[in-house]
């Protein structure tokens, strides 16, 4: 699911006014940040396709970065790779990385649906 930007001011809630969105060329905010207005985040870094933002702030005095991904469906490991080598100089140990990483689990995950019913049909 896809936000547009309607969607995502639709989504504040007091307190938590402050949103930060990469969009993509469909100018649809693909990830988002909702962040306490109580918190300062100043450095945003963004993806032109909308596919991962990282906000960096402090938070009690300490220092912080957030990364919100989404990866695409196919190939999402390699993906993901790539954006945290493109993030390295960036992130430490306290980085906290999130989001729709479309990764399965297990085995069963992966496999397509059909399989999956005759598998457990009685």
């Amino acid at each position: 699911m896809y936000f547009t930007y309607k969607d995502t001011q639709r989504l504040k809630i007091k307190g938590w006014e402050k949103i930060c969105n990469a969009n993509g060329n469909q100018k649809r905010a693909r990830v988002t940040i909702h962040i306490s207005d109580k918190i300062d985040f100043k450095k945003k870094r963004r993806d032109k396709e909308g596919h991962y933002i990282m906000i960096k702030g402090s938070i009690h005095q300490e220092d912080m970065t957030i990364v919100n991904i989404y990866a695409p469906n196919t190939g999402a490991s390699r993906y993901i790779k790539q954006i945290l080598l493109e993030l390295k100089q960036e992130i430490d140990s306290n980085t906290v990385i999130a989001g729709d990483l479309n990764m399965p689990l297990s085995a069963l995950d992966r496999s397509p649906r059909q399989k999956i019913k005759k598998k457990y049909q009685t």
